[in-house]
């Protein structure tokens, strides 16, 4: 039988939140569910932790790759080895609560053919698991009917998390998957949102954790985690990410006046606030490299 959901665990040396972060999947009251993690080359317990799991859980596809080859690369393989209509990345750092896969599923099974993706609401937990915000995601505005407001909306948002909500694979398949880039995340969704419209379940069973040893939190570390033979001093992180959020909209099959509209939302959402990311690019280039 078919799963109706697959999580995708993409893991580099994740053995500090890795148990709570798979117990958390392992535990949904959804039970057709498929479980792929793949492991980048860890160091650490994080092979034992997954092949321990993988043992006595059947639902569980532990893959293991002796080198890493960059977070880019290991999202990538996580999506591409689903099997189920309804996909859903999990970081080896977060929790996702008993009801997300259900309610997700839920949602998308009584949308319409315009509803690409469901994320349930989201709250952020510390390195202890301790509930510290909810994240205000009531009116992201990513139901939009026309894909230019939904790009605007998100650019506005930076809603990035909803990455990680539930994606109809169908959907996914048609992007162009995950850009090796900094805020490959908001490429990705852009990508999304100009097929369609993103449901908000009122279900706060998303808890994203924020913790001081998480890539996001490296500064120039961050180009190296999505390809770890990548030159700092030419990466051009953020100017990279301007230039993937117009091809993002270039790859659709929006019409092209809708593709216009959706290339007029970048600069004044996203590229201009951001200028000086795109200065600090130069002068990395062109001085010293900063440790």
């Amino acid at each position: 039988m078919t799963a109706e959901l697959s999580f995708g665990i993409p893991v580099f040396d994740g053995e500090k939140y890795l148990p709570a972060a798979l117990a958390s999947v392992q535990q949904q009251d959804l039970e057709n569910i498929e479980i792929v993690i793949s492991d980048n080359g860890s160091t650490d317990a994080t092979e034992e932790i997954c092949r321990e799991a993988a043992r006595t859980d059947a639902r569980i596809r532990y893959l293991r790759s002796p080198v890493n080859h960059g977070g880019a690369w290991n999202y990538t393989r996580v999506a591409q080895c689903s099997t189920s209509p309804v996909f859903s990345w999990m970081a080896a750092d977060d929790i996702k609560r008993p009801s997300f896969a259900s309610s997700c599923v839920a949602a998308l099974a009584e949308a319409d053919a315009t509803v690409v993706m469901a994320c349930p609401r989201t709250q952020l937990i510390d390195g202890d698991g301790a509930v510290f915000e909810d994240l205000h995601d009531g009116s992201m505005g990513l139901d939009a009917a026309r894909p230019h407001e939904r790009v605007r909306n998100l650019l506005r948002s930076q809603a990035s998390h909803v990455v990680y909500g539930a994606i109809r694979a169908s959907a996914l398949r048609r992007t162009r998957g995950v850009r090796p880039v900094i805020g490959d995340d908001m490429v990705l969704l852009t990508e999304l949102f100009c097929q369609g419209r993103m449901v908000l379940v009122d279900d706060r069973s998303f808890w994203q954790r924020r913790h001081e040893e998480q890539f996001s939190a490296q500064g120039e570390g961050q180009v190296k985690w999505y390809a770890p033979d990548s030159s700092v001093r030419l990466a051009f992180p953020q100017t990279r990410l301007n230039i993937e959020l117009y091809r993002a909209v270039t790859a659709s099959s929006l019409p092209a006046v809708e593709k216009v509209r959706c290339w007029a939302q970048i600069a004044p959402y996203w590229a201009l606030p951001r200028w000086h990311g795109m200065a600090r690019d130069v002068l990395t280039a062109v001085g010293p490299v900063r440790s």
